[in-house]
C-alpha cells in the first residue's frame, strides 16, 4: 500500500471518527434536555438527575477518546496532507463540514447546560433555605426545652434555701 492509498485510508478513519462523535454529541444534547425536564418536573428528582450526570460523564470521556485518536491520526497524516491538498480536497472540506456541524452542536449543548445550570442553582439555593430554617428551628426548640428543663427550676430551689 502506497502513502497515498495510507493517507486516505485514514481519512476515512478520521471521518468515521467525527461521524462517531455526531452521532455521541447527539446523545449527549438529548441527555442534557433529560436534565432540563427533570429540572422543570415538581418534585425534583435527584436519583434520576445524577443518573442522568453519570450517563453524560461516560459518554463525555468516551468523547474525549475520540477527540485523542483524531488527533493521533491526523498528527501521522498532517504532513502528506498539507502537501497534497488538492489530492484530498473532498476528505477535507467534508471532514471540515463535519467538525462545523460539531460546533454548532457544541454550542447548542453548551446554552442548555447553562439554563441548566440556572434551574439548578435555584433549586439548590431553596434547599439551602430550607436546611437553614431547619436548623435554626431545631435550635430554637432545643434552647425552649433546655430552658424549660430544670434549669429554672434549678434556680428557684437555690433562691428559696437562701431564704
Amino acid at each position: 500500500m502506497n502513502q497515498t492509498e495510507q493517507t486516505m485510508t485514514q481519512l476515512a478513519m478520521l471521518e468515521k471518527c467525527l461521524a462517531s462523535k455526531q452521532e455521541l454529541m447527539k446523545q449527549i444534547y438529548q441527555m442534557t434536555r433529560e436534565q432540563e425536564a427533570i429540572l422543570d418536573t415538581e418534585p425534583f428528582s435527584e436519583e434520576a438527575f445524577e443518573g442522568t450526570l453519570r450517563a453524560k460523564e461516560e459518554m463525555i470521556a468516551t468523547l474525549q477518546q475520540y477527540d485523542r485518536g483524531f488527533e493521533a491520526t491526523f498528527g501521522r497524516i498532517r504532513e502528506n496532507v498539507l502537501a497534497n491538498k488538492e489530492s484530498y480536497r473532498g476528505s477535507i472540506e467534508h471532514m471540515q463540514q463535519q467538525i462545523a456541524e460539531l460546533t454548532e452542536q457544541g454550542i447548542r449543548i453548551q446554552v442548555l447546560e447553562q439554563k441548566n445550570k440556572l434551574k439548578l442553582d435555584v433549586y439548590l439555593n431553596g434547599r439551602k433555605k430550607q436546611i437553614k430554617q431547619f436548623n435554626v428551628g431545631s435550635r430554637t426548640v432545643s434552647n425552649y426545652y433546655k430552658s424549660m428543663s430544670g434549669n429554672g427550676q434549678g434556680e428557684a430551689y437555690f433562691m428559696d434555701k437562701k431564704r
